[in-house]
């Protein structure tokens, strides 16, 4: 069985190279159903992923290093929450506490109460996490946004979602099928982050379907699509396609690549896991990609011989974009927002407009000068008619 097989392996020490590999918790989950006393959805069913001090069904939470981010996910068409345990558990591993709707599982399902469903399990996990008495207390952290992940039908929730509940500010449509007008609305005026995974043999779910919803998320401060070549519609269930192309086995492993590091890098700001998601590490995977960042994310990480920095950034398509080093700080408002290294010692090494992809990938080979010192690296995107803006800027020490 794929759970009992995921918790054997939960269970054994890691070391994580990457975001698909598991992450320092153990993991344990609990169903759970209640009344909803906030929006009034009456019953609600759902399960609960949650960092353990052992795998598996009702382990007991750990709360020694929450509270834990609290992230949604929502099931595709006649699945149900058990579809997806492995993902789930992963993400829990890496330390979310992740909320798994568990409604609206049959034949016709109604996706607005779906969505409003997610919403009070939403708002329910995170009272039960304040709540003195419950089994969630002190596991939830409290009044922050909320990344919610979606596959299929689910992902096309994802549009009525943000239409009802300010706080979900991350999306994650993995294969996300179509709503209708009021989601596209949703999604065109949406100003969070937007994230789409698609797969090139999909049928259910063409390519084409989930491309469109990247086209329309052009509000969005950060937009990038994945095409994962070879891959169809359920890799990223506990039951990947076995007559695909790409195996279910990769199929599955870069579903926990993309969307564990999605969420690391969005809520607990490990930017430099972009280079594993859409840089230098991700070069080598069956993926075509585009960005449209319009707030580009950035990252600098020591290349494996340690002879150069492996640095990049996602930021327009067809836009001008620079990445600039200095070994001096600084904190300088600009037009574009604050400028983390000091104008006089600053060097761009890098300026050119990006291709239609909008990403960069630069080398920067570490000079013998600067070894003993933190070596600081931003980027700049630049905006059609004007404007633009800064990235964080990344503090690397070099040895």
């Amino acid at each position: 069985m794929v759970l009992s097989l995921l918790l054997a392996l939960a269970a054994l020490p890691a070391a994580p190279q990457a975001p698909e590999d598991p992450g320092p918790h153990l993991a344990g989950w609990r169903d759970v159903v209640f009344q909803d006393a906030i929006f009034g959805q009456g019953t609600i069913r759902g399960r609960i992923y949650y960092p353990a001090t052992a795998a598996g069904q009702g382990a007991p939470p750990d709360p020694a290093a929450g509270p834990y981010p609290l992230a949604g996910f929502q099931h595709g068409w006649l699945g149900r929450p058990s579809s997806y345990d492995a993902l789930c558990l992963h993400l829990a591993s890496w330390g979310f506490v992740v909320a798994s709707t568990g409604t609206e599982t049959g034949l016709f399902p109604d996706t607005y109460q779906y969505a409003r469903d997610t919403r009070s399990l939403l708002h329910w996990t995170e009272q039960q996490g304040a709540a003195a008495l419950s089994w969630l207390s002190g596991m939830v952290e409290q009044g922050g946004d909320w990344p919610v992940v979606g596959h299929s039908m689910g992902g096309g929730t994802l549009s009525l979602l943000i239409g009802i509940e300010p706080r979900v500010r991350t999306i994650v449509g993995l294969q996300a099928a179509a709503t209708d007008a009021y989601g596209n609305a949703n999604v065109a005026a949406f100003t969070g982050r937007a994230y789409w995974i698609a797969g090139s043999v999909d049928w259910v779910v063409p390519s084409a379907t989930v491309h469109a919803w990247f086209d329309r998320a052009r509000a969005a401060e950060r937009n990038v699509f994945w095409e994962i070549q070879g891959m169809g519609h359920v890799g990223c269930t506990d039951t990947p396609g076995s007559g695909d192309p790409l195996p279910g086995a990769e199929q599955h492993r870069l579903h926990r690549r993309l969307v564990a590091g999605l969420l690391r890098a969005d809520v607990r700001g490990e930017e430099d896991l972009w280079r594993e998601l859409i840089g230098q590490g991700f070069a080598a995977e069956p993926s075509r990609q585009q960005s449209r960042c319009a707030l580009p994310p950035l990252w600098a990480v020591p290349d494996p011989a340690g002879a150069a920095l492996d640095t990049g950034l996602a930021a327009l398509p067809n836009q001008p974009a620079l990445l600039a080093w200095s070994l001096v700080p600084d904190q300088v408002p600009t037009a574009y927002g604050l400028l983390g290294l000091s104008p006089p010692d600053l060097s761009v090494y890098f300026q050119a407009r990006l291709a239609g992809e909008g990403t960069a990938l630069v080398p920067l080979p570490l000079a013998a000068s600067w070894s003993g010192h933190t070596l600081y690296v931003q980027g700049l995107g630049l905006h059609p008619g004007g404007g633009g803006a800064l990235s964080r800027t990344a503090a690397v020490p070099v040895p």
